[in-house]
């Protein structure tokens, strides 16, 4: 009774891991690739235009150096310009 069943256990186990390896085979899924593109120069200033970034470096109050972006659509120089520069640095001042 104990070889009928030994028999049976060993036949099942290898007809259980060679049905999956036959169905691994079919899962397996192709990618499909996109060509990517460059952007042109007009392109590339009307990015800029869009998303205008300004970095600032400062001391902040551990005396280390650090750089904050931040995004602004004045322009450079005017009042509102200055307010978000200003909010930039304040807020970020005491991180270390």
């Amino acid at each position: 009774m104990k070889k009928l069943f030994f028999v049976g256990t060993l036949a099942l186990s290898t007809f259980t891991f060679a049905n999956i390896k036959e169905e691994a085979k079919h899962d397996i899924k192709q990618e499909k690739t996109t060509a990517v593109k460059k952007l042109t120069p007009k392109q590339k200033a009307a990015l800029a235009l869009f998303f205008s970034w300004w970095s600032v470096s400062y001391t902040n109050a551990c005396g280390t150096t650090n750089t904050v972006f931040f995004q602004s659509d004045n322009p450079d120089g005017s009042a509102g310009f200055i307010d978000e520069l200003a909010y930039a640095v304040n807020s970020t001042y005491e991180d270390c």
